[in-house]
């Protein structure tokens, strides 16, 4: 087993250790997987790495072909070995989500700043962009930025915001 295959094996105990045990030969899988995740650095690393220039010292050249390396396993690793565990009861799903999720603060510092300078307000476009984004209607910013302090609108639409939060949440999920 190769440090890939180990790498992975380890995330998977932590990570979805029921999806580990239902594998019938795990050491099998994890060899094969980390072959193909080898395989799979080696091909984009020299992909990335490209061909040397004749400008390029050796410090320069390993640089070079390191740093596409390390970038070739962040993207492998990724694609085929970082999974979370498809089994997470949603309740512990969100709480994770909401303890990583844009803060709703984000939007009283971004009217504070609206109301600071009204020329920077944005187009229609990006306000409705803006709405999308955050999973609220574009009155629900006018009024944010129309209010003085925007946090006391906050807290009397707090039923808004726990709606857009659900939104954005179910939007990760799938």
């Amino acid at each position: 087993m190769n440090k890939y295959a180990a790498a992975a094996r380890a995330h998977w105990e932590k990570t979805a250790p029921t999806r580990l045990h239902a594998l019938e030969n795990p050491e099998e899988f994890f060899t094969n997987l980390g072959l193909q995740v080898q395989a799979e650095v080696s091909d984009l690393t020299a992909m990335l790495a490209g061909t040397r220039s004749s400008e390029q010292n050796y410090l320069q050249e390993v640089a070079r072909l390191v740093t596409a390396r390390r970038i070739a396993e962040e993207v492998v690793m990724a694609q085929l070995v970082w999974i979370g565990d498809p089994e997470l009861p949603l309740e512990q799903a969100r709480e994770e989500w909401e303890q990583t999720r844009t803060s709703d603060d984000n939007l009283v510092t971004w009217a504070e700043r609206m109301q600071d300078s009204p020329d920077l307000m944005p187009s229609t476009v990006e306000l409705e962009q803006m709405a999308a984004d955050w999973a609220v209607p574009v009155t629900f910013l006018e009024g944010l930025v129309a209010t003085e302090p925007p946090r006391d609108y906050l807290r009397e639409n707090e039923a808004v915001l726990q709606e857009a939060a659900t939104i954005r949440f179910l939007r990760e999920l799938s």
